[in-house]
């Protein structure tokens, strides 16, 4: 008999039956989280399926972070239907400030390792790294998980993604996210289970995280991190597609507006002026994306004419950060601390540039009209960079700044 891949194993738990990939199954899902950005749709259609009572309240999460602190009266109707469904219902409610859904329900303990979990987000991916298969779904999937505790799937074909060796100083996972994006494109992982093995390289839990949630970017149905200790299991399993990645090659990458496939090394782009600068969100707001931004601000302070926003993802790593004194170095510096939460990245709250300015962000899209002006440029790049820019003025090799 031919040997599972991983998504194969994960599924036919779920079903209680053997699976493989192509085929259409019926499997339990574990967790099942939604956000403010989802929640309205997805509440709706519960009412409709089934009265709005879910079958596991235990495992149902909403999470506040698209839109904190609400900017809206709308939003803020939305978080009080939030609030009111988890006191009906008993599911789990992370509040406003307590961070992105794909940080704050790891850290709460309410994502597991080996589990099937689904949300209303394209980005559900990034729990990847921690060994969940996280598949993205619409709120209308969402919504049956959610009330009957299955969803239909189609197995996804396998790839494997392997990373060898160490980052060199000055780099993050977030450049190699970038470097991939360009490499790979729109499709270059088009609904397949990427497998992220790791056992011949030195990466931290962080800059994993960057490269789970960047293969939303390729098409990827999922990206899993394999365990050193189960990789052999898998050995001899079927994969459409293997790629390999030499950590200790990997320079800064930049994404050029407006796509983050367009991707070339910072050094090809140095010099741009920018004026507005963003450390935060799913793809960069982590202790590591804060460490790195400080590691460059260290004694240095944002350029005039230039402003620096920083999101941590969420309150834990907030609070780590002040423990850490890293707080303190990037309000020298001259950084507006926000909320932990999404932030500026989809222009839903606070940040949101001029007309004309150019953006140097580590979230992970750059499409026009991204943060909430269609006349901004956006650029995309690692915690170190944008922090380099910031210093700068302009876009900045972060090597050459913090090491310069």
């Amino acid at each position: 008999m031919a040997v599972e891949s991983l998504v194969e194993r994960i599924m036919s738990r779920q079903c209680g039956a053997q699976c493989r990939a192509g085929d259409y199954v019926v499997a339990r899902v574990d967790r099942v989280y939604i956000t403010d950005a989802s929640a309205p749709s997805v509440l709706d259609r519960m009412e409709q399926l089934g009265g709005g009572r879910p079958a596991h309240p235990d495992r149902i999460a909403l999470v506040m972070d698209h839109y904190v602190p609400a900017p809206s009266p709308g939003v803020a109707e939305v978080h009080r239907r939030m609030r009111d469904f988890s006191r009906r219902t008993g599911c789990h409610l992370s509040t406003e400030g307590g961070g992105i859904c794909h940080q704050v329900l790891g850290e709460q303990g309410f994502i597991r390792p080996g589990e099937l979990v689904v949300g209303a987000d394209s980005h559900t991916v990034t729990y990847g790294a921690y060994g969940t298969l996280a598949l993205g779904v619409g709120s209308t999937d969402a919504a049956v998980a959610a009330v009957t505790g299955r969803l239909w799937f189609r197995v996804p074909d396998s790839a494997r993604l392997r990373l060898r060796d160490a980052l060199q100083a000055g780099c993050s996972g977030r450049d190699v996210a970038l470097k991939l994006n360009g490499s790979m494109g729109p499709s270059g992982a088009d609904y397949l289970c990427v497998e992220l093995w790791t056992g011949e390289a030195d990466i931290e839990p962080d800059h994993l995280s960057a490269v789970a949630n960047a293969s939303a970017e390729w098409g990827a149905k999922a990206a899993v991190s394999v365990r050193e200790e189960d990789a052999a299991s898998f050995e001899g399993a079927t994969y459409a597609a293997e790629w390999d990645v030499d950590l200790a090659s990997v320079e800064p990458f930049i994404a050029l507006p407006h796509s983050p496939h367009r991707t070339v090394p910072v050094r090809e782009v140095r010099g741009r002026p920018v004026q507005l600068c963003f450390v935060g969100t799913c793809a960069g707001g982590t202790l590591g994306d804060l460490r790195g931004a400080a590691n460059v601000l260290r004694d240095a302070k944002v350029a005039p004419d230039t402003r620096l926003l920083v999101a941590p993802a969420s309150r834990g790593i907030y609070a780590r950060a002040l423990r850490e004194g890293l707080i303190d170095v990037l309000h020298a510096a001259g950084a507006v601390i926000l909320p932990a939460g999404c932030g500026p990245c989809c222009g839903t709250a606070n940040g949101v540039p001029a007309a004309g300015e150019t953006v140097i962000s580590t979230a992970c899209r750059n499409y026009r009209g991204r943060m909430g002006n269609a006349e901004a440029e956006i650029y995309l790049a690692s915690a170190e960079t944008v922090a380099a820019a910031a210093a700068s003025g302009c876009i900045e090799d972060p090597r050459e700044v913090w090491y310069g």
